[in-house]
C-alpha cells in the first residue's frame, strides 16, 4: 500500500491562495475558489504569447489569462471527491516546474504534460492497475534494463517496444520479435496468449521470454523500475522520452499518479523459447474467420524442446 496522502486544502478558507511548499522558484499555489473547489494556481513573471488551450481533463476546469502584466494557469477541481488523483496532476506538474528555471519553457512543459494527462485520463475510466497488469508491465521493463538496453542503445530500445498492444510482440526489432510473458512462480509456469498474431510472424525469428515472478516486500515495483528508466533515457532525445511516457500511458500507467496499490515483485526465473515449426500456437491463417477473438495458456513445463538461453536470443 502507498502511503496517505495528505490534502494539501484542508485547512484553507474559500476564495485563499497558500503558496506550495517548496523550494521552487516559480510562482505555485494551492488554491479554494469562492465556492470552496480544490484548485492549483501557476503566476508567470511575464504575459503569455497566447491565452488559448486546448487541453481537456475529466473533472478538471483549465483557465489561462493575462493578468496584470503576469500569465496565469488555473486548475479547478469539478468534484471534491476526485481529489487524489487531482492531487497527483498537481504533483506532477510542480515536479514539471522544478525542472526549469525559464518561465517560458516552464509552460510549454506544463502544458505538454496536460496534453499527457488528457490523453491518460480519456483512455482510463478507473485509474488503478490490477495484479496481472503490473506484473506484465514490471517483466517489460525488466526485460528493457537488464536485457536489451545493456545490448542496444536506449533510443533504440524503447523505439522497438510495442506497448501493450495484442495484435503484435512487444518488442520487434529488424532481424527478430520478441514477446514477453509473466507468470506467478507459485503456481506452475503458464502463460495466456490473448491473440492468433501474438505468437506468429511470417518475416523474422520469434521469442517466448516468460518471466517467473513472485509477489514480495522486499522486491521492485514497476515505479521503481520507471525510475530507473528515466535515469537509463534521460540523456536521450525529448522524443524518445515521450515515446517511453506515451508507452506507459497505454498500459494505464501515468507517471505521477498516486496508486492505491502499488505491488512489488523479485524475479525467480527467466527462461526464453524459441517460437517456431510446431511449438503450440493457435495461428491466424488456421483459425476460421468466424472466430474474433482468441485467448488461450500455455504450460511452459511441457515446452522445454523449445528453450533457449536468453543470451542467445538477444
Amino acid at each position: 500500500m502507498t502511503e496517505k496522502v495528505l490534502n494539501p486544502w484542508l485547512k484553507m478558507l474559500p476564495d485563499s491562495v497558500r503558496r506550495v511548499d517548496s523550494e521552487i522558484a516559480h510562482n505555485l499555489f494551492w488554491m479554494l475558489d469562492q465556492a470552496g473547489n480544490y484548485g492549483f494556481y501557476l503566476k508567470t513573471t511575464k504575459e503569455f504569447k497566447s491565452t488559448e488551450i486546448d487541453i481537456r481533463l475529466r473533472g478538471i476546469s483549465l483557465i489561462k489569462r493575462n493578468y496584470e502584466n503576469c500569465g496565469e494557469l488555473f486548475l479547478i477541481l469539478n468534484r471534491q471527491n476526485d481529489w487524489e488523483l487531482f492531487f497527483s496532476v498537481c504533483k506532477d506538474i510542480i515536479s514539471i516546474c522544478a525542472t526549469y528555471s525559464s518561465n517560458e519553457e516552464m509552460v510549454v512543459a506544463v502544458e505538454n504534460r496536460l496534453k499527457r494527462w488528457q490523453a491518460f485520463l480519456m483512455e482510463n475510466t478507473e485509474v488503478s492497475l490490477s495484479l496481472m497488469m503490473q506484473m506484465g508491465l514490471f517483466a517489460e521493463l525488466m526485460f528493457l534494463i537488464n536485457i536489451l538496453i545493456p545490448r542496444i542503445d536506449a533510443s533504440a530500445a524503447i523505439i522497438a517496444w510495442g506497448g501493450p498492444e495484442s495484435d503484435r510482440q512487444d518488442f520487434s526489432m529488424a532481424d527478430k520479435s520478441i514477446e514477453i510473458k509473466s507468470y506467478k512462480t507459485s503456481r506452475s509456469p503458464q502463460v495466456r496468449i490473448s491473440s492468433t498474431h501474438q505468437l506468429y510472424t511470417d518475416t523474422k525469428p520469434l521469442f517466448l521470454i516468460a518471466y517467473g515472478l513472485t509477489e514480495a516486500q522486499n522486491g521492485q515495483s514497476i515505479a521503481d523500475l520507471i525510475s530507473e528508466l528515466d535515469v537509463l533515457i534521460s540523456s536521450e532525445s525529448i522524443k524518445i522520452i515521450q515515446l517511453f511516457e506515451s508507452k506507459l500511458i497505454e498500459f494505464g500507467y501515468m507517471p505521477g499518479m498516486n496508486y492505491d496499490v502499488m505491488y512489488k515483485f523479485t524475479v525467480d526465473s527467466l527462461r526464453g523459447f524459441i517460437v517456431e515449426k510446431d511449438f503450440p500456437r493457435i495461428l491466424p491463417h488456421q483459425t476460421s474467420p468466424e472466430i474474433i477473438a482468441v485467448n488461450y495458456t500455455i504450460n511452459l513445463q511441457l515446452c522445454t524442446r523449445f528453450e533457449i538461453d536468453i543470451n542467445n536470443i538477444i
